[in-house]
């Protein structure tokens, strides 16, 4: 009788530490967050030596900028800081006068004409501050708005996180191909390294992305979808036989397209990826 008493009570002694183990290991790890300016930046935050890392591209899609790479630099252009820091011009504070008493002759004063009277001067608004990123005189730029078919009640949506590849002259991705890419180089995944990305960016949550002073010469821009997959069919090919499970854009539908860049221009590389086709 004694040895089952004790084994009962090693029994709920196990129980017990098995439960505070579970709820030890339930319990969610600590993370750290990152505010600018109030806005909670999205993503993971790295602790190095007492210093905390948060991804640029986290940057970018917390604080509706654009990013783009190139030339061995990341240009990030945060649009809703230049609105917040521009400030209005303030008022001038309007001077004080005394009434005489009624036993006091009441001066006689001129006023200069308001043509006269010294302003202080005005800081620009956001709309009369030069663009950000704008190509030079001796070079261009890309930019454009990426979106894909959602549905036919709400049409086109903004496909926030695609990502496009600016290469030097003209070249072709085969669909047959696995499509593999990073922010420096792109390919198939016979030869990831192909071709060299002279410009890189990511569109922003409103599908905005661009490419600025780019020298003028001839390009393909390669855009990959971040909401579409499969390969659409030509129109010409509507009632033949396609395969619309084409490597190339099973993870991410991949177009291109030729520019002519010329200096002091802006070239539109706005596009509509399609619907998604189930893969």
């Amino acid at each position: 009788m004694m040895r089952f008493k004790y084994l009962v009570f090693a029994l709920a002694l196990m129980t017990v530490s098995a439960a505070a183990q579970e709820k030890k290991d339930a319990a969610p790890p600590s993370s750290t967050s990152v505010l600018i300016n109030g806005q909670q930046i999205k993503g993971k935050v790295l602790e190095i030596d007492g210093k905390h890392f948060v991804a640029v591209e986290d940057l970018a899609q917390s604080l509706r900028g654009t990013i783009s790479y190139g030339d061995g630099q990341i240009a990030l252009t945060l649009s809703q800081f230049s609105s917040v820091t521009t400030q209005p011009p303030q008022s001038q504070p309007q001077p004080v006068s005394t009434q005489p008493t009624t036993s006091q002759p009441q001066p006689v004063t001129t006023q200069p004409p308001p043509s006269l009277a010294p302003t202080m001067p005005t800081q620009p608004t956001s709309s009369q501050l030069p663009p950000v990123n704008a190509g030079t005189a001796e070079t261009g730029s890309v930019k454009g708005t990426l979106t894909y078919f959602f549905s036919f009640q709400v049409e086109a949506k903004p496909d926030a996180g695609s990502k496009v590849w600016l290469v030097k002259g003209r070249v072709e991705i085969p669909a047959d191909q696995n499509f593999v890419a990073t922010s420096t180089s792109l390919g198939t995944s016979g030869n990831p390294e192909q071709y060299n990305a002279f410009k890189y960016s990511i569109a922003d949550e409103n599908g905005n992305f661009e490419l600025p002073e780019i020298p003028p010469g001839e390009y393909t821009l390669i855009m990959q979808s971040a909401h579409t997959k499969g390969t659409l069919k030509e129109k010409t090919h509507i009632f033949g036989k396609g395969n619309s499970r084409n490597p190339r854009d099973s993870n991410g539908r991949v177009e291109s397209l030729h520019l002519l860049i010329k200096p002091g221009e802006i070239a539109d590389a706005s596009k509509d990826f399609g619907p998604n086709i189930d893969m």
